[in-house]
């Protein structure tokens, strides 16, 4: 029973390998760094507002990683950080029209082919 279970923990661990190593290249072709797909998927498929800590904690990344991409797309006019009133010091990430317009035409295609694949899948 053991072995069968270290085999499927292998087996999980390729698949994983296997995933990140599409992502890389995904981003490769899109122009963006590995760790910016992930806020690109957020920020393209907005259900609410999100702050760098809950970025940080929604997709397991260092708050300095976050920190330092959110960074980098607000210097290229792709986002803005707003203050949450009522809060003190709470700032939520927004794509600005020419943010969303990039994401759309150099980035969605990731996303798409993710909902293509698992529409062919009994995973739906």
């Amino acid at each position: 029973m053991e072995d069968k279970i270290k085999n499927q923990i292998d087996i999980i661990n390729n698949k994983i390998k296997e995933l990140n190593s599409l992502y890389h290249i995904a981003a490769n072709r899109s122009g963006i760094s590995d760790g910016e797909i992930g806020i690109w998927s957020v920020l393209l498929r907005p259900k609410e507002e999100y702050s760098q800590q809950d970025l940080s904690e929604l997709l397991s990344l260092p708050k300095q990683t976050v920190n330092s991409i959110i960074s980098g797309l607000t210097k290229k006019g792709f986002v803005y950080l707003k203050h949450v009133s009522g809060t003190r010091n709470r700032k939520v990430i927004c794509l600005t029209e020419e943010g969303l317009k990039y994401g759309t035409n150099h980035v969605k295609w990731i996303f798409d082919a993710e909902e293509s694949v698992l529409e062919q899948t009994d995973l739906k």
